[in-house]
C-alpha cells in the first residue's frame, strides 16, 4: 500500500477529505453513511440470494468442499500429492491444486455444519464474504473520497453482475479474496496515515503491519493469484514515493524498511499451509509444486493452452475480458443469451478520463492516479498464467471500477453546482444536496442497465434452470443415484462426482475413471474392463453436446467385446430437454 511521510498532508489524513463538502461530515452523517452502506449491503443480497439453488450445482463449486465432506466423516481425506498437516490423529488436506488452497472449503465448513452439505451452504459462504467486501469497499472509498463517493461505490457494486453472479457460484472464484485484499489494503493505509503523525512506528502500528501481513499470506494461500494483488500493492507504494518531495520519500522508505520485517513475519504466517506444502513436496523429492507450475508456465504451454511468450495476443484477450468483467456479460450459461450492461465500458472510460483532469486540482489527486495505475498495471500483470485467461480473474479489482466511476461522478458533480449555484444564495445545505443529486443522476444510466441485467438473468435462470452442466440437471442425477441405492457409479466424464457427493452428503460416491487425455488411453481400457465385472454397475456420462471427455463410445466398445449390451437406465434433462447425463448399463 501507500507508505508513510514525514510531513503531515491533512487532505490526505483526514478520514473525510474536507475539500468536497458533498462528503463533508456536516452535509452528510456518519450514521446516515453506514445507514446507506447498509441498505446496498441489503440491494446486493436481495439478488445473490433469490433463486439461490439456480443454475445447478457446478462442478468447480464443489471442488474444494468434497474433502471436508471426508473431514465431516471422520474418513481419510485426499490429499493433492499425499501432502497434509497432521493434528489430532488426523490429516488434514492443505491445498486442492498446485495453485489453489483448502481455505475456503475450511471457511465454508461451519456452513456444511449448519446447513448440511449442499448447494446452500456451498453459495451461502462466497456471498456472506462479498457482503463483507462490500462493506470494506465502503470504509476504503470514504477514507480516500469521501462519504458520498463511499456510498455510489457500494451502491455500484452492489448491483454488478460480475460481483453478484460470481459470488453466488464462485467458479474459478474466491471471494474471500476481496476480503483479503481490502483487509490489508486498509490496514496498510492505516498504517501510513498514524506513521505520517506519529513517527516512529508503536506496537499498534506494528501489529497492523503484522495483520496485513497475515491478510496477504492468506490471500496467497487461497489463490496464487493474488500474487497479482501483491504486485498491485507495489505499484501503489511506488507511485506514492515517486510523487513525494524527496527528503519526504527517503524518510518514508525507511519507515517501510522497518516495518516490512514485521509484515514478512505476518505474511509466513498466512501462507504457511502454501509454504508447507511445497517444501514438503520438496522434503518427499519433488519439486515444490507451485513453483514448478510457475516456472513451466514460462516456457511451455499451460495445460489450458496459454502460451505466456504470446504477450500481445494474451494482453488483447485480457483487455476483452476486463470489458466483459464490466459488463457483465460472461453468464452465458445462465439465460437464454448472455444478456450486458452497454454502459458499463463507457461509463469507466468516461470516469478515467473525466476524474483525471479533474484530479489535476485536487488534494487527492495520488490517491486517483494510485487507482488508476492499478487497473493499468493489472492488465498486463494477469496475462501471465499458470492455467487459463478468464475474465473470473478481474474479481480481484473489486472495488477498484466502481470507485473510479463514483469519484469521477462527484468530482464532476461538485464542478457543475460550483458553476450554476452560488452557496450564499442557496444555502451550503441545498447546494450538497443537489450535488448528490447530479452525482447519482450521473451514474443513473450504467446503474439501471446493471439491474436489468440481474433481472433478465434471474427471469432466463427461473424458466430455464442453467444450461448443461450448469443446469438443475444435476438434481435430478443425485435424487435418481440416492433413490435407487447406487452408491457408487462410475463417473466416465468431469464435471459429475464432486456435485453428487456434495448433493448427497456423500451417500453417493461415484469414481472417476475417465483419465485427463484427449482420448482413452490403455489405462482407461484396463479399469472398465475390471468394472464390467460386476453387472449391476452404473456408469454416468454426459450427453455428446456437454461432454468435456467423451469416453461413451470408448466404454460401449469395450462393453460389446466382452459380449455385453449397453442400456440407458436413466436420463436427466434440462428444462429445455436436452438431456445432460445419462445413466448406463452394460447388461
Amino acid at each position: 500500500m501507500s507508505v508513510g511521510q514525514q510531513t503531515i498532508d491533512h487532505s490526505e489524513l483526514s478520514t473525510t477529505p474536507k475539500s468536497h463538502p458533498i462528503g463533508d461530515q456536516q452535509t452528510l452523517l456518519p450514521f446516515l453513511g453506514a445507514a446507506l452502506a447498509g441498505v446496498c449491503v441489503m440491494l446486493f443480497l436481495s439478488v445473490a440470494l433469490r433463486q439461490i439453488d439456480l443454475p445447478g450445482l457446478y462442478y468447480d463449486e464443489a471442488l474444494d468442499l468434497a474433502p471436508m465432506l471426508d473431514i465431516l466423516r471422520g474418513a481419510p481425506t485426499s490429499l493433492l500429492r499425499g501432502i497434509g498437516v497432521s493434528i489430532g490423529g488426523y490429516t488434514w488436506p492443505v491445498m486442492v491444486m498446485d495453485y489453489m488452497g483448502s481455505l475456503n472449503g475450511y471457511l465454508t465448513l461451519p456452513f456444511m455444519l449448519a446447513l448440511g452439505p449442499g448447494v446452500l451452504a456451498a453459495r451461502l459462504s462466497p456471498i456472506l464474504f462479498s457482503a463483507i467486501t462490500l462493506l470494506l469497499a465502503y470504509r476504503l472509498a470514504r477514507n480516500w473520497f469521501g462519504q458520498t463517493v463511499a456510498v455510489l461505490t457500494a451502491l455500484l457494486l452492489a448491483v454488478n453482475p460480475s460481483f453478484i453472479w460470481f459470488s453466488r457460484q464462485g467458479i474459478t472464484v474466491t471471494s474471500v479474496m476481496t476480503v483479503f485484499s481490502l483487509g490489508s489494503w486498509l490496514l496498510l493505509d492505516w498504517w501510513r496515515r498514524h506513521t505520517t503523525r506519529t513517527g516512529p512506528s508503536t506496537a499498534r502500528q506494528r501489529l497492523t503491519m503484522l495483520a496485513a501481513g497475515v491478510l496477504l499470506g492468506l490471500g496467497l494461500w487461497a489463490k496464487i493469484i493474488f500474487l497479482w494483488w501483491i504486485a498491485l500493492l507495489g505499484v501503489m507504494s511506488l507511485l506514492w514515493l515517486l510523487t513525494r518531495p524527496r527528503s519526504t520519500c527517503v524518510s518514508s522508505l525507511r519507515q517501510v524498511v522497518r516495518a516490512l520485517p514485521v509484515a514478512a513475519i505476518g505474511f509466513v504466517i498466512g501462507a504457511a499451509p502454501f509454504i508447507y506444502f511445497n517444501l514438503a513436496g520438496l522434503a518427499q523429492g519433488q519439486s515444490p509444486a507451485t513453483l514448478d507450475l510457475l516456472f513451466r508456465s514460462l516456457l511451455e504451454p499451460t495445460q489450458y493452452g496459454v502460451d505466456n511468450t504470446n504477450i500481445l495476443a494474451n494482453l488483447n484477450k485480457r483487455l476483452q475480458d476486463f470489458a466483459v468483467f464490466l459488463n457483465g456479460s460472461y453468464f452465458w450459461f445462465l439465460a437464454s443469451v448472455p444478456y450486458g450492461n452497454v454502459f458499463a465500458v463507457p461509463a469507466f472510460v468516461a470516469g478515467v478520463l473525466i476524474g483525471s483532469v479533474l484530479a489535476l486540482r485536487r488534494p487527492e489527486w495520488r490517491k486517483w492516479f494510485a487507482l488508476i495505475a492499478c487497473v493499468v498495471a493489472y492488465l498486463p500483470i494477469s496475462a501471465f498464467t499458470v492455467s487459463d485467461l478468464w475474465a473470473t480473474h478481474f474479481f480481484l479489482l473489486f472495488p477498484l471500477p466502481q470507485m473510479i466511476v463514483a469519484t469521477a461522478s462527484v468530482w464532476l458533480a461538485e464542478r457543475l453546482t460550483r458553476l450554476a449555484i452560488s452557496p450564499r444564495r442557496a444555502g451550503e445545505m441545498r447546494v450538497a444536496l443537489a450535488r448528490a443529486a447530479i452525482a447519482v443522476a450521473l451514474i443513473a444510466l450504467p446503474l439501471s442497465r446493471d439491474l436489468w441485467v440481474n433481472e433478465r438473468y434471474h427471469a432466463d435462470l427461473g424458466v430455464l434452470g442453467g444450461s448443461g452442466r450448469f443446469s438443475d440437471a444435476i438434481y435430478k442425477l443425485a435424487s435418481h443415484l440416492e433413490a435407487h441405492g447406487v452408491t457408487e457409479p462410475v463417473a466416465l466424464d468431469w464435471g459429475i462426482e464432486k456435485s453428487v457427493r456434495l448433493l448427497t452428503a456423500d451417500r453417493v460416491r461415484p469414481i472417476e475413471v475417465f483419465g485427463f487425455s484427449a482420448e482413452p488411453d490403455e489405462s482407461f481400457r484396463q479399469q472398465i474392463r475390471r468394472l464390467l465385472d460386476d453387472p449391476n454397475r452404473q456408469y454416468i456420462v454426459l450427453w455428446d453436446r456437454f461432454a468435456v471427455y467423451n469416453r461413451r463410445l470408448a466404454f460401449t466398445q469395450i462393453a460389446e467385446s466382452m459380449g455385453r449390451r449397453v442400456i440407458e437406465t436413466f436420463i436427466a434433462h434440462e428444462r429445455s430437454g436436452l438431456p445432460v447425463y445419462v445413466v448406463l448399463r452394460a447388461e
